[in-house]
């Protein structure tokens, strides 16, 4: 077990802001009716088509900016609903922005919308409120669904590191009468998800200090802590609560995991664990292992590969064979 030092919180913040990388920012050249999206995953070009977007959506009514979503939607016509991906950011739940939703953007592609959302950070509040707003923000798309031609029943949610936490903590507690929240206009609507994309994301907190780590996530002074609101060793029960693993049960949504063997600020064992748990439950689950990748660091093509062909499978019914593999760094 390491103790964060100052030089690994900078790290850690800026590396769970978002999962991009230089390579992977974003390019966008403003149209008068859209945007034209070039983007740049690790080298590796994809033209999207022309995206319509929606800023600033308030999806609670409290007119908080931290509870806000931006839509993309591609403006090539379609007769049927368009799935929706939904994107979570991470950054330790204490910073990042809907404002880089980075590779999800790649989905657009499929003729999917994207909706990239923000959340109120553990400076504001701490947990639940950051679950009840990623549940509030998946009520206000589905109620809206209609009316930007979007397909209810086919939305998929996708975050890195702390967002990928809440996707995982989303798919493991769908419909959940305690964790759903009350937030928004649309409590009448359901929070089950299609199916979850979770990167790197904490699984379970009670024992992430036993697992490697450059960090000590046990601290007050840890993004776990000052999510729960204390050390993590005093808070079990809430702990235990917050922790995907110990909400799995056989109900769960589809779940791909990717993970790097050398991250480290989230344990490879995290990812891994919660495979096999819900593989013990018969939950349809995939790890994809990055070998030698670190938190976020190392995912190339391979990796988006594997993504878009999991979307294809539950979004488009494309009986494509789903299992874990291990993909080298960069690859």
């Amino acid at each position: 077990m390491g103790i964060l030092t100052s030089g690994h919180s900078r790290f850690y913040l800026s590396a769970i802001s978002s999962i991009a990388t230089k390579k992977e920012y974003l390019t966008f050249i403003t149209m008068k009716y859209g945007l034209v999206i070039l983007i740049l995953t690790f080298g590796v070009a994809f033209a999207a088509p022309k995206l319509r977007r929606v800023n600033d959506i308030d999806y609670v009514g409290d007119a908080n900016p931290r509870q806000t979503l931006d839509l993309y939607i591609p403006e090539t016509k379609t007769k049927s609903p368009r799935p929706v991906v939904l994107w979570i950011h991470g950054g330790a739940w204490r910073q990042g922005s809907k404002d880089r939703p980075g590779r999800a953007l790649k989905a657009a592609g499929l003729n999917c919308a994207i909706v990239s959302i923000n959340y109120r950070l553990t400076s504001e509040k701490s947990w639940p409120a950051q679950i009840h707003d990623c549940k509030a923000a998946l009520r206000w798309v589905k109620a809206h669904a209609k009316k930007y031609h979007l397909d209810a029943e086919r939305i998929v949610v996708w975050g890195a590191s702390a967002g990928g936490h809440l996707v995982t903590f989303m798919g493991t507690t769908q419909n959940h009468p305690n964790l759903d929240g009350k937030l928004g206009s649309h409590v009448d609507q359901s929070t089950s998800v299609k199916a979850v994309i979770n990167f790197f994301g904490p699984t379970d907190f009670l024992v992430m200090n036993h697992q490697g780590s450059s960090m000590d996530h046990n601290a007050a002074s840890s993004p776990e802590g000052q999510l729960l609101g204390g050390e993590v060793s005093a808070l079990k029960a809430r702990a235990k609560i917050a922790s995907p693993f110990h909400q799995v049960s056989k109900d769960d949504a589809p779940i791909l995991t990717v993970h790097g063997t050398r991250d480290p600020l989230v344990p490879y064992l995290q990812g891994k664990a919660l495979d096999e748990k819900l593989d013990d439950l018969k939950v349809s689950s995939v790890l994809l292992t990055v070998s030698d990748g670190g938190h976020g660091r190392g995912f190339g093509s391979s990796v988006d590969e594997a993504v878009i062909k999991f979307l294809k499978h539950h979004f488009f019914d494309e009986k494509l064979r789903l299992e874990d593999s291990s993909v080298k760094e960069n690859q």
